[in-house]
Order: structure tokens, then C-alpha cells, then sequence
């Protein structure tokens, strides 16, 4: 089954403005380039950086010393772009930094730091706001947004999925169950008092628990809705039948009823762990396809030339050739998927170049990420070969998405510490 990225992805735990503390931390970065950029928006950062560029600018200040002013840019931007509400904390903050960078640095080096504007002091002048009240105002934003109401919908409905998929390879498991028990089922007490009854399906406790509360939230996701109660109720169908088998085993009841109730079970968790996997299945695509209708429509909105753009391009195109992956059989014609391969190298090729024209560099995570894309494709290959040779792509199969869940991990990991490959 396809693992999914959560929706709030790129992230959406809401990162809280930065402290004091930090903002001298990050003065200590080497500076690449002290040009102005996009302006953070909040007008006590955008005065507080500007003033530390024109220092640091100055004769004086040994490049050593000089703030890593882009990077301070970049965080403040991000931590508006993913929490509004966080916008008055930060510019709090902005203006205490200014007036505290400034004394440090004028002592220090004697450069040109402006003083902070009046509207900036004045914000000094009353208490800090409280990131407590900064977090309730921003649950209350959500309660009264529609958009955010599904947002958060869908982001649960994605862990749901997650945890679905890390604890519950439903296939494997039924397969695993009828390799150990198809003798036993058959032959029960004929084959002496050596014969066991493995079950090794894991209740759903868990998962159901997620699933209720992510469908119980407010808010309307309809690509994911009624795949989600499908399955939900595919759950709770399914799962008396596995904790009565756990606790059969367990308790080596087969022993004493010479596999009767194993025989009886049977016959109906078969048909039951059917149908979970396909209702899984079909939740896990809706919100797949959920997830690339929403990138197609942030690739829009994007600068051609933005490393985050190039990123997510080249991310929607292997997961497209994921869907031409998923359609072929063992006599399928091989060539549409050989195609999207080669779109997925083409976009892969001009990522790796973005990468490489950054500076600073990309983190390398984001390298990792076009190496790991670079291997699945090599495993696609090997998949069109197999069904080409002897229709049997098993092993190249899994291997192909092995890799594809990797290459999810390695993209989270790179939008996670490279700020400039984030849409927002």
C-alpha cells in the first residue's frame, strides 16, 4: 500500500515566533549577502533588519561577526507564513532584538545601527503578547474557517493513514496468516499434538481511535470523506474477529477444540481483511490524489525559477509516474510508464542543477533527496524490464516502492531544514 505525506506538509505544526536567545545565535552565522529580499511583512522585523545590515555593512564589523541576515529573513517570514497569529509575538521580539543587537554591536564595533522607529518602541511599551493566547486565538481562527476547519481534517485523516501503514501491512499479514495456518486448517488434529495455531493480525484499536476523531472533526473534505467512513466501518467489522483469534492463540484454545473455532473464524476474517485492505487502499489514493491536486495548484503560484518550485515539480512528477506504476500488470504495456520515468529524470536533472546553483549550498537532505529519486527511477526501469522478460516484477516491485516511501522521507527532511524550498 502507498504511504502518504501528511497535508501539513510541507508541515503544519506551527513553529512559535523566535525568542531573543536565538535571534543572537543567529547573528553569529557568516553573512552571504546583506541584499534586500522579500520583506518579512512585519514592520518592526523588516526596520530591525535593515538597521543590522546597514552595521554590519560597515568598515568595522569583521566578516566573522556579520548576522547571517537572510537566513533571520527567511525564519521570521516562514514563522508568519505558518501562523498568522503568531505575526504580534513576533513583532515583539523584533523590536526588543533591535534595541538589544543594536547597543551590543555599536559597543563592539562602533558601527551605523539605526535606532528603531517609533512604531517599534511602541510596542515595547505594553506587555509581551502570550504565545498561550497567541495559540487559543489561532484554534478559535480555525474553528471559524471553513478552509482551515478541512485543512485540519485532512492533515488527521493523513496521520490516520500513516499510522495505518507504519502498523498494519494488512496484505503481508493475511498472507502471513494463511502460509502458517493452511495445513492446520486443513488437517487440525492429524497432524499431533505438535501443530500450532499462528495469528498474528493486530487488532485496530489504535487506528479506529485516530480515524473516529479525525471524522468526527468539523470541517468538509469531500475527496476523503466517504472513503474514510467506508473504512472506518470496514474496521470495526473486522476487528471482534481479531481479538477473539489473538486471544485463541493466546490462550491455546486450539488445543482443546481441536482448531474448531480457528475453522469457523475462518471463513469469515478472510473476506473481512479483504475488504479493510481494499477500503484501505481506496482511502489511501483519495488522499493521494487529494494531495496532487492541492500541489498542482500551489506550482502555479510559484516563481519559475524558485527552488521550492523545482522541488515540488519534481515531486509531482514522480508521483505521477507512481499512478502509471500502480496500473501496470504482469502483461502491461510498459511504455507509458517508461515515459513518466523519463519526465521524472528530466525534472530530477534540473532539481540537482537548482541545487547545485544555491548558495549557500542546499542542505543535504535535499541532495539526498534527488539521489533517492535517482534510484527509483533506476528501479522503475528494472520493473519494465521484468514485466518485459518474464511478467513476474515482484522483487523490483518492492524494492520501487520501498524507495518511493524513502523518497517521501528524504522531501519532508529537506523542506524541513531548508527554508528555501518550502512552498508557502
Amino acid at each position: 500500500m502507498r504511504s502518504t505525506t501528511s497535508t501539513r506538509k510541507p508541515g503544519m505544526s506551527h513553529r512559535s515566533a523566535y525568542a531573543l536567545t536565538l535571534l543572537f545565535a543567529i547573528s553569529a552565522t557568516p553573512v552571504v549577502a546583506v541584499t534586500p529580499v522579500t520583506p518579512v511583512g512585519v514592520e518592526s522585523c523588516d526596520a530591525f533588519l535593515e538597521a543590522y545590515a546597514q552595521c554590519a555593512a560597515s568598515p568595522g564589523v569583521p566578516e566573522a561577526a556579520r548576522p547571517g541576515i537572510n537566513t533571520m529573513r527567511e525564519s521570521f517570514r516562514d514563522s508568519v507564513l505558518r501562523n498568522e497569529v503568531a505575526r504580534p509575538t513576533l513583532a515583539y521580539q523584533c523590536a526588543q532584538a533591535h534595541n538589544a543587537v543594536r547597543k551590543s554591536l555599536i559597543d563592539a564595533f562602533k558601527c551605523d545601527f539605526p535606532p528603531a522607529p517609533p512604531a517599534s518602541q511602541s510596542l515595547l511599551q505594553s506587555p509581551p503578547p502570550s504565545p498561550g493566547a497567541a495559540r487559543v486565538a489561532a484554534r478559535s481562527a480555525s474553528a471559524q474557517t471553513p478552509d482551515a476547519q478541512a485543512l485540519a481534517k485532512a492533515n488527521a485523516y493523513a496521520e490516520a493513514q500513516n499510522y495505518l501503514v507504519r502498523s498494519h501491512p494488512l496484505e503481508q499479514q493475511l498472507a502471513d496468516y494463511r502460509r502458517d495456518n493452511e495445513r492446520v486448517l486443513k488437517l487440525g488434529t492429524k497432524l499431533g499434538a505438535n501443530a500450532w495455531y499462528h495469528f498474528g493480525i493486530v487488532d485496530f484499536d489504535g487506528v479506529i481511535d485516530e480515524l473516529e476523531k479525525a471524522v468526527a472533526l468539523s470541517g468538509v473534505v469531500p475527496e476523503v470523506d466517504a472513503q474514510a467512513a467506508r473504512l472506518l466501518a470496514a474496521l470495526r467489522e473486522v476487528n471482534p474477529n481479531l481479538k477473539a483469534l489473538t486471544r485463541y492463540q493466546t490462550t491455546r484454545e486450539f488445543k482443546e477444540d481441536g482448531f474448531k473455532f480457528a475453522r469457523e473464524q475462518h471463513a469469515i476474517l478472510v473476506p473481512r481483511v479483504e475488504a479493510v485492505a481494499k477500503a484501505m487502499d481506496a482511502y489511501g489514493t483519495a488522499l493521494f490524489e487529494r494531495e496532487i491536486a492541492r500541489d498542482e495548484r500551489r506550482l502555479v503560484a510559484l516563481p519559475d525559477d524558485a527552488p521550492a518550485r523545482r522541488l515540488l515539480a519534481t515531486s509531482l512528477t514522480l508521483r505521477r509516474a507512481v499512478r502509471q506504476f500502480e496500473a501496470l500488470r504482469p502483461k502491461s504495456d510498459v511504455a507509458p510508464f517508461l515515459a513518466a520515468l523519463g519526465e521524472v529524470s528530466n525534472a530530477n536533472r534540473q532539481l540537482g542543477t537548482t541545487f547545485d546553483g544555491m548558495s549557500p549550498k542546499a542542505n543535504s537532505s535535499c541532495t539526498g533527496y534527488t539521489d533517492t529519486v535517482a534510484s527509483m527511477i533506476g528501479h522503475g526501469r528494472d520493473v519494465a524490464r521484468d514485466i518485459r522478460a518474464t511478467g513476474d516484477p515482484s522483487q523490483s516491485a518492492q524494492r520501487f516502492n520501498e524507495t518511493y516511501n524513502r523518497s517521501v522521507r528524504d522531501l519532508e527532511s529537506c523542506q524541513k531544514n531548508e527554508s528555501r524550498v518550502r512552498p508557502s
